[in-house]
């Protein structure tokens, strides 16, 4: 068994020394790909130095930004080893973090996939790390504010779980964040990897989701901590909101079953992109003003 990271990174800054570093570190991981999608020229210069003090680091670049699922790809097609761990350039490793995802993952049936518990730098779970299933309804919910009527009743439960009690023990769920996710190389390749008509978000539900269509099982692990920064690229704000509308809106097309839920997913992509750029606007309004 052998683990190769593939971290992809488009302008991120200073947190991907610290990632890289960490990854470095890990007794766990046998070899690092890192995928350049666009840096500074201090930080490519950075990443040479690096990579000649370290044989196993393999950097990827000249692509230009292709996008994470594609870059992400492109790094599984590099990597050697017989596990893949996909980390975010700004998440870092916690003690421990990488061996409790491959026991979990050893014990899981074929074609699975685990991912760790996200932190915000406070130690708080972030969100993303575990979800229920995507639907139109519940990501309204989401979008919305709608969870907050969640008490009153059930159908208002927010897919995003990082408020509900921890589990003491890893458990199986819907879907977790692609900022780390552990899989078995074979089990990628046997997906088709991530769908590259994602350019930046929803890419790794649609995996999970393939996943479990395929027998496997996706599985939050608690004990696998990880410290994700977020937010860290340069990319401006509404290009990623963009880019996450468009996201959701091919994955309902795409998990359409009938020509009915074709139809309501097309009436549906104006509110959906609405109320993420809206939100997106506000946020920037706040930041910019207040």
């Amino acid at each position: 068994m052998s683990i190769n990271a593939i971290i992809v990174s488009y302008q991120t800054g200073p947190a991907l020394k610290e990632c890289i570093k960490k990854v470095l570190s890990s007794a766990m991981i046998d070899g690092l790909i890192l995928v350049d999608n666009g840096n500074t020229a201090d930080m490519r210069a950075w990443m040479d130095a690096v990579v000649k003090k370290n044989p196993t680091m393999k950097i990827i670049r000249g692509q230009g930004n292709v996008g994470f699922a594609r870059a992400c790809n492109a790094g599984a097609q590099q990597a050697k080893g017989t596990h893949l761990l996909f980390l975010n350039p700004d998440a870092l490793l916690q003690k421990n973090a990488v061996k409790q995802l491959q026991e979990v993952l050893d014990k899981a049936p074929n074609g699975s996939v685990v991912g760790a518990r996200l932190q915000n730098p406070d130690g708080s779970e972030q969100r993303g790390s575990r979800r229920g299933r995507l639907t139109p309804w519940s990501a309204l919910v989401s979008m919305t504010g709608l969870s907050r009527f969640a008490p009153a009743h059930r159908a208002f439960a927010d897919m995003h779980q990082e408020a509900e009690p921890l589990p003491d023990c890893p458990i199986a769920v819907h879907a977790i964040s692609g900022a780390c996710m552990l899989i078995r190389r074979n089990d990628f390749i046997a997906l088709g990897g991530f769908d590259e008509g994602y350019f930046l978000h929803v890419e790794d539900l649609d995996i999970c989701r393939r996943v479990r269509k395929r027998g496997g099982d996706v599985i939050f692990v608690p004990g696998a901590r990880v410290v994700h920064y977020g937010s860290t690229s340069k990319a401006s704000r509404l290009k990623i909101d963009w880019n996450k509308a468009i996201g959701l809106v091919r994955y309902f097309y795409k998990f359409s079953h009938s020509a009915l839920e074709r139809l309501g997913a097309i009436l549906l992509a104006p509110f959906i992109v609405a109320a993420i750029l809206s939100r997106s606007l506000l946020i920037w309004i706040k930041e910019r003003f207040f």
